[in-house]
This record gives C-alpha cells, structure tokens and sequence, in this order.
C-alpha cells in the first residue's frame, strides 16, 4: 500500500474518529449533559426554525394561490405587497386556530369531561338495575350483590390519590411545584421567542438561504456539498409534503364528520369533528384517540348514539384511509404500513409526542434517500455492465479481426 497524501488523510480521519469516539463512550453522562444544555441555550431558535418551515408552507399557499395576481403585477409596488400580506394572512391563520383551540374547544372539553365525571355514578346505577331486571327476568342465579356494594369505593380512590401525591416534606411540595411551573413558563416563552424568529425567517427567507448556500459551498468540496444539497432537498419535500397531506386530510376529514354527525342528529357536532381533525394530525395513533374522545363526550348524551357514532367513525376512517389519504399524500411521503408503525413507535419513544409527529416525515425522508440511492446504485451497475460487454464485444471483434487477417495472409 503507497503512503499518498490522501492515503494519509484517510487513516488519521479514522484514528481520529476512533478517539473522538472512544472519547464520547467514555464520558456519556458529562456529553449527554453539555448537549443538554445547549439544546436549552438553543431551543427558541430550533423551535423558530421548525414553525418557520410548517408555517412557510402555508404562507407559500398564499403567496402562489391566494396573491397569485400581486407577484404578476407590472408595478414594483404592487409586487412588494406579496410576501407582507402573505406573511401577515399566515400570522392570522395560525393565531385564529391556537385562539379557537384555547377559547372555544378547550372549555368546551372540560365542561364535557366535567358532566361525564357527574353522570357516571347515574349510568352506574342504570347499569345495576339492568342487570338486576335481566337476572329476575331469565331467573338466573347470579348474585349481583358485588355491584351493589363494589370493592373500590370513593374512599378507597381518595386514599390512593392521596398516598399517590403525598410529599415527605413541605418543600419537596414546593419544589415540584416550582419544577413544573418552571418547565411551562419556560416552554411558552421558548414557543413564543420561536415564533418570533419564525416570522423574521419567512419575512427574510430568501435572503437566509442564499447566504447559507455561499457559506456552505466556500466550506465544503463540490461532491459533498453537491450530497448534502440533495439530501436536504429529498428531506424538505418529504416534510412539506408529510405536513400539507397530514393537514388537507385532517380538514377534510373533520368537515365530513361534521356533516356526518349533524345528518345522523349526534350531539356536539362542531366540537367531537374538531377533535376528530386535529387528533387525525398524528398518524396511528391519533385517529384512535380522538375516537375515544368524540365516544366519551356523546356517551354523556346518550350511549347508544355513542356507540352509532363509534360506528360511523370507524366507517369514515375507512373510507379516509383507503381513498382520501392516498390520494392527497400520494406515493411521495406513503411509507409500507409497518414502518409507520416503527417510526410511531420510535418517534414516541424517542421525543415524546413531538417524536410521535416527527417520526413519519424522517422516516419517509430516509426511505426516500434509500429508494434513491439504490435506484442511482442500478443505475451505475446497469452501465457497468454495458460498458463490460461494450469492451467484450471490441475484444472479439478484434480476435476475429486478427484472425481474418492472419487467414488472408
């Protein structure tokens, strides 16, 4: 093996990245908490980032449907008008949807759940004297002396809330306490500074973007910039287009609920489809929440509606997963049923909720990347070989060229 320059870059590279590595398994807690805490420094700008691209996809639909007309004006002025009132359309947009979730669907829930928790000792008691007629109608014996005087009673439930919730001491009371206020003035303060950032983002994003390209370019070599450009490009379509599907099919299915549910007389109609949309907005396992939700809120009413409801709403899911959904996502962001499941599951696991709604997108971006790279890969195998038999047919060609001659002469 020759010592090239590049030979030698090689092995240092990797004894380095051997070290580093070695380095970072040795220290996990002390890098896991310095990681820790510049993702505290850094939360308000990732946050602003990522509102800054869900929010420029709506911003986009204004500026490209909306506004159409500005952006082709003749007149300059008229053509700087685009991205203020798109921006400006975009901040209204966002704010009317957090001030109807906040004001009107949240209240709305509470006093739901509220006169759920009132009524369940009635249907309790209904329940019991079903029971107790079906048993002296068929005559069966059976006693029904245990749901008459059930084991778990109020005091019990008290008793464990209480042993549950019980502190050592007053000041462990305090600071948990301060430990969760802390945590939720910190969260809105970083989603408030993130939206803020976020505006000043789309407001400049033109600008932002060629100046990351410049520096991106200057740094790195032409292939590797070239690589990144187009994973970053694969990543970005794969979002955009994850988020548009996710939020068009979590709007129209809410609208076909609502129809739905005031064409069979269900009870509140406007707040169970609202919860239906937004629930349907994180895949697997948001529809089936939302469901239960919707059940629990019309089983205040009636129970038999709640039951016709779940019916209904698990017929709509059909229906929405197999003609609605593919159609607006397309195969663009549409991932084997499995691996949704798995990113779910890993994205739960991993962040939470929020890993629950990024999990999908970046596996769709990986897959994306894979499909690509294993398409360009045959690409190059399937030239390789063209080119292998393009060789061996000049080398025959020559061996019955020579022999021609050799016999001629």
């Amino acid at each position: 093996m020759e010592f090239s320059k590049k030979n030698i870059k090689i092995i240092l590279g990797i004894i380095t990245f051997g070290i580093v590595l070695f380095t970072v398994s040795q220290n996990l807690i002390a890098v896991a908490g310095f990681l820790s805490g510049v993702l505290k420094i850094l939360a308000p700008v990732i946050v602003g980032f990522c509102l800054a691209f869900i929010l420029n996809i709506l911003m986009n639909f204004f500026e490209r449907k909306v506004f159409k007309k500005l952006g082709k004006s003749k007149k300059r002025v008229v053509r700087s008008l685009l991205r203020p009132l798109s921006l400006v359309s975009t901040i209204i947009a966002t704010l009317g949807f957090i001030v109807l979730l906040m004001f009107i669907i949240i209240p709305q829930l509470e006093d739901s759940i509220m006169l759920l928790v009132e009524k369940v000792p009635v249907y309790y008691q209904d329940f019991v004297s079903w029971v107790d007629s079906l048993v002296e109608r068929f005559g069966l014996e059976i006693s029904t002396e245990m749901l008459h005087n059930p084991q778990i009673k109020i005091e019990d439930i008290m008793a464990m809330a209480e042993k549950l919730f019980t502190f050592e001491s007053t000041g462990d009371i305090l600071n948990t306490t301060m430990g969760v206020t802390s945590s939720v003035v910190s969260g809105v303060v970083n989603l408030a500074l993130g939206f803020v950032i976020a505006i000043y983002i789309l407001a400049e994003k033109e600008k932002i973007g060629k100046f990351t390209n410049r520096i991106l370019k200057t740094v790195l070599p032409h292939k590797p910039y070239k690589h990144l450009c187009d994973i970053c490009s694969v990543a970005s379509n794969s979002f955009s287009n994850f988020i548009t599907g996710q939020f068009t099919d979590a709007f129209i299915l809410a609208i076909l609920t609502f129809i739905g549910m005031l064409i069979f007389g269900f009870p509140n109609a406007a707040v169970v489809s609202v919860i239906i949309g937004i629930s349907a907005l994180v895949p697997v396992i948001g529809p089936i929440v939302g469901e239960i939700i919707g059940c629990l809120i019309i089983f205040m009413e009636s129970p038999l509606k709640a039951l016709l409801f779940l019916i209904f709403v698990l017929i709509l899911q059909a229906i929405d997963n197999n003609f609605i959904y593919p159609k607006i996502v397309g195969k663009s962001v549409g991932l084997p049923g499995m691996l949704v499941l798995i990113a779910v599951i890993l994205g739960g696991n991993i962040g939470g909720i929020l890993g629950v709604l990024l999990g999908v997108p970046t596996a769709s971006a990986i897959y994306a990347l894979v499909v690509d790279w294993l398409k360009n890969r045959n690409k190059d195998n399937e030239n390789t070989e063209i080119k292998s038999e393009l060789v061996t047919d000049k080398e025959v060609n020559a061996k019955v060229e020579t022999i021609t001659e050799k016999t001629e002469g």
